[in-house]
């Protein structure tokens, strides 16, 4: 066979074809191969490493972000239906059934997490605002105190505000030291109710027994989520400027990757994660995950369209004319 016919024939990418069949050897040889063979830790480091690196350089990186979600917000702003009824019902099930599962985390985990000062903070003052909205309306205004007395007492009140010009100025004091003892009490008490209100949230969320009343709390924010409507949501989307916080992510991640100790952690996540798997084959590794048989069609499309551009160009012509002598 000379080297134009055994060139047609390679470029024939049909299934079941010579190129076709050539694709799935390479795609076999790969899943079979130990990922430790694979992919070395030196070169899993330097490739995450490179990769990294050449998308934080990238000039297209934050404008294509850009674009994508410009495009998606302006889709979304046309639409008025609510997430729930763009989304497929099967999506919808889905979100509801993982809301479902009695998931407890631990306790302490949760302390740790809304423990926080900013949110020691913010739950101080809505405590206080409640204590002390709730103490202005357990106790009625001085100025109108007679409201409560019999008559006599009424009219003797009454008088004195007559012939005693000092009256209001006392009423005026007394009640401004009721306000700042109502203030000092209502302080003093909701700074030692915060201990007791995070324990209990942390309770609600962590407990066992109450994994159901916490597994409703989720399907309820779930359900909000999802009667959320899709301008709501382009409008949070352009307001919480992805692109802006993209830009920090990659600054910092830039100033990262220059740092020393940036190849070392690379290197030790690398050497930690084919130690874990290194000894299983790629086969064995996407059947877990129940993916052999989409990498198996995709790697085999993805592989047979590169070697037939190969196969289709003229420095492939002239190595193959040499080839064959």
């Amino acid at each position: 066979m000379d080297a134009t016919t055994l060139r047609q024939k390679l470029r024939d990418d049909s299934d079941g074809a010579p190129l076709d069949r050539l694709a799935g050897l390479a795609v076999e040889q790969a899943l079979d191969t130990l990922l430790v063979a694979l992919v070395p830790p030196a070169r899993l480091a330097r490739g995450a490493k490179l990769a990294l690196a050449g998308w934080l350089r990238s000039e297209d990186a934050l404008p294509a972000l850009t674009r994508a979600v410009d495009e998606i917000a302006s889709r979304a702003a046309g639409d008025r239906r609510r997430l729930g009824e763009a989304l497929p019902d099967e999506l919808r099930h889905a979100a509801r059934e993982l809301a479902r599962r009695p998931v407890v985390p631990d306790r302490q985990l949760v302390l740790t997490v809304i423990d926080r000062p900013p949110v020691r903070r913010l739950v101080r003052g809505l405590l206080l605002n409640a204590l002390l909205d709730f103490g202005h309306q357990m106790s009625a205004p001085l100025g109108g105190v007679a409201q409560g007395l019999s008559g006599l007492a009424k009219y003797a009140f009454d008088t004195a505000k007559l012939y005693s010009g000092g009256i209001g100025a006392a009423v005026g004091a007394v009640s401004d030291e009721m306000e700042r003892q109502l203030q000092k009490r209502a302080t003093e008490y909701a700074d030692a109710g915060l201990a007791g209100v995070f324990a209990q949230i942390a309770d609600a969320v962590s407990s066992p027994q109450r994994a159901a009343e916490a597994a409703e709390l989720r399907v309820a924010v779930a359900e909000g989520v999802l009667e959320l409507t899709l301008l709501q949501l382009s409008r949070e989307l352009v307001a919480a400027d992805v692109p802006g916080a993209a830009a920090i992510v990659r600054k910092a991640l830039s100033r990262w990757l220059r740092s020393s100790e940036a190849d070392s952690t690379l290197a030790r996540w690398a050497e930690q994660l084919l130690a874990r798997e290194g000894g299983r084959t790629l086969r064995e590794v996407l059947h877990e995950l129940g993916l052999v048989e989409a990498v198996q069609r995709l790697g085999r499309e993805a592989l047979r369209a590169r070697m037939g551009a190969l196969v289709a160009s003229d420095p492939f012509a002239a190595w193959l004319a040499e080839l064959l002598g």
